[in-house]
């Protein structure tokens, strides 16, 4: 016989939790989140989320796991058919290339053999988490990449630079699979199921893990390889405290894990089946007490945050921002800028548990690497799908210390970010801030004096949406910049748009460069309509809207300038089936790499580096 459950009303229940590791220096920082909310439909196996600049489907990212169990993603990198020393192409000076090299110093290369590549996980074989144990890169997704990238239909839009002359059909030639981090101890963030142990008693305290195979049983992974280990340590101290406050947890839920990977610390997202904090009471008082009792000597937790959803449905986070609360700890994570020198402050990103992240922040950096190089010198350049702006402030901050070395101090002329997200705008604007002035050709805001001459105040404003700016207003700043001053100064801009209205607003007009970031869903329709239309020599240059007035909308090619387009996809059959797209319509785009990276080792997922020219 059952026993009856507690009304929802009388208490909040624990679901699961999310955890998460910022990676900026050799140190490595846990950030946790631990969910609290309704139960639902009963999964078979947990599909893991990461938080950051948009590496991973919004819609599934938002969802508790369904009956699919993905572990993961993993990224491939195509290489030009050259050696690993000239790959970038004989257009970059030497100059440019020693100033590379200098960068791989700061932040070495991770090249391991794809056959002695090995997991050796003890849970292997029974947790759902990964597909292979060891030849990582023995995936269905790669050999399904090597196949596209050696068909004639892509072989024939390949730089003619880029094919070796005597074998014009071999994948080897164009493309290469590369594993840009460590195959163990590489997730910073985790999503992982919740369930009681006891369903008679709460004493027992909760099980926290991933579905077994083909059922509805958690199983605990204590000892997970591909898990940071603040993350393995955080779960421990969660379990052993829900048992001690008795914390009552719902069957077959979910929850989230992150990490900051500069302290080693966890920042933990408590998600409750709540409208408001004070319906939390007193689980959550007593939960988080008991957390930072463990944690005496203050190690494990960087902040505690509440996220409060009572909704319908199988999302995991409401949108409201009202329905975040933080708890104890700082409001944010903060990494390294990829790319930059550790020893030098040189800027940081910024996250919150409100904003996507990466789960494996030192593998993307080096495809934050290759698309900042991918980028000529002095050029405009134009993000979307953006999240808190890792890849263009990267490349913003390559190009600017580039500029430098070579002592002409030309940088990028201009960066324009876009998302949706509110808050990724913040984490942006707190970024750019803590860079370089000549870089960014801001002053920080704590040295800007209001109409008074009294310093404006530095206090964090979550609802304060004063620094951003609309795509009018962004447009009209850039009107007078004049191309042939080399002195003028990076305008650097966020619009909080989707990439289809940011399109259609002007956002690629005068960019050499546009670098897109979608979902594994791929590019909405409207942008890649826009992207496969050809050059019209008719209309006129301009950066802003307004020179464009008196041309019909239909007849505007909004991406007339972009001659570089750079696509960072985490979905390769959308990738593929866009590839196709681009390279049959009349726009004129050629490959000229096709880069593919292992980010998730383990997983049968290909995160995949693009880079077309016309």
């Amino acid at each position: 016989m059952a026993l009856p459950m507690k009304p929802l009303s009388t208490f909040s229940t624990l679901l699961g939790c999310i955890i998460s590791l910022p990676h900026h220096s050799v140190h490595r920082a846990a950030a946790f989140s631990l969910t609290i909310t309704r139960p639902c439909s009963p999964p078979t196996a947990l599909q893991l989320a990461w938080y950051d600049d948009g590496d991973y489907d919004e819609e599934n990212y938002n969802r508790r796991p369904v009956r699919t169990a993905s572990a993961g993603r993993s990224r491939t990198r195509g290489s030009t058919g050259r050696n690993n020393n000239d790959w970038e192409g004989d257009r970059r000076s030497k100059r440019q290339q020693k100033h590379m090299h200098q960068q791989q110093r700061v932040f070495p290369r991770t090249n391991i053999p794809l056959s002695t590549a090995s997991i050796d996980c003890p849970h292997f074989g029974t947790c759902p988490g990964c597909v292979v144990n060891s030849t990582i890169a023995d995936i269905d997704i790669i050999q399904s990449a090597k196949l596209y990238f050696s068909s004639l239909s892509v072989q024939k839009h390949i730089l003619p630079s880029k094919l070796h002359p005597q074998s014009l059909y071999e994948e080897e030639d164009f493309f290469k699979v590369r594993i840009p981090s460590s195959v163990t101890g590489w997730r910073s963030q985790a999503k992982l199921a919740a369930a009681p142990k006891s369903t008679w008693s709460r004493d027992s305290g909760a099980n926290i893990g991933l579905y077994a195979r083909a059922s509805h049983k958690v199983l605990s992974i204590p000892d997970c390889k591909v898990h940071h280990p603040s993350i393995n340590k955080a779960v421990d101290m969660i379990v052993e405290a829900s048992r001690k406050v008795r914390t009552p947890i719902y069957q077959e839920d979910i929850g989230v894990v992150q990490v900051e990977m500069s302290t080693n610390k966890v920042c933990l997202t408590l998600v409750m089946n709540a409208e408001m904090l004070k319906q939390c009471q007193p689980h959550l008082s007593f939960l988080v007490k008991e957390l930072k009792r463990m944690d005496e000597k203050r190690e494990v937790w960087h902040s505690i945050w509440c996220h409060c959803n009572d909704s319908g449905g199988n999302a995991i986070f409401a949108r409201d921002i009202k329905r975040w609360h933080p708890v104890h700890g700082p409001p944010y994570i903060c990494e390294q800028i990829p790319g930059s020198d550790p020893n030098v402050k040189e800027g940081v990103l910024y996250f919150s548990p409100m904003v996507f992240r990466q789960g494996n922040l030192e593998g993307f950096g080096e495809i934050a690497r290759e698309v900042r190089e991918a980028i000529p010198v002095g050029s405009k350049v134009a993000e979307m799908y953006a999240g808190v702006g890792l890849l263009g402030l990267s490349s913003l901050l390559y190009h600017g210390k580039l500029g430098e070395e070579n002592g002409n101090g030309r940088g990028l002329k201009w960066l324009r970010c876009s998302d949706e997200n509110p808050e990724n705008a913040r984490c942006f604007e707190r970024a750019v801030n803590s860079m370089p002035m000549q870089f960014t050709g801001r002053t920080p805001k704590s040295f800007q004096k209001d109409d008074g001459g009294k310093r404006k105040g530095n206090k964090s404003q979550r609802n304060n949406t004063d620094n951003l700016i609309s795509m009018k207003e962004m447009m009209n700043q850039l009107a007078d910049v004049n191309d042939n001053d080399m002195n003028v100064k990076p305008s650097v801009t966020y619009t909080v748009s989707s990439a289809a209205s940011a399109l259609y607003s002007g956002q690629a007009l005068g960019a050499d460069v546009l670098i897109v970031d979608p979902p594994r869903k791929g590019l909405e329709e409207s942008v890649l309509n826009q992207l496969c239309l050809p050059i019209n020599p008719k209309q006129p240059y301009t950066e802003t809207v307004n020179m464009l007035s008196n041309m019909p909308n239909h007849l505007i090619n909004w991406a007339n300038d972009v001659k570089t387009l750079i696509y960072v996809s985490c979905g390769f059959d959308a990738l593929a089936r866009e590839c196709d797209k681009l390279l049959s319509s009349n726009a004129g785009w050629k490959l000229e790499s096709a880069t593919g990276y292992v980010l998730f080792p383990g997983s049968n997922h290909v995160e995949t580096v693009v880079v077309f020219r016309r």
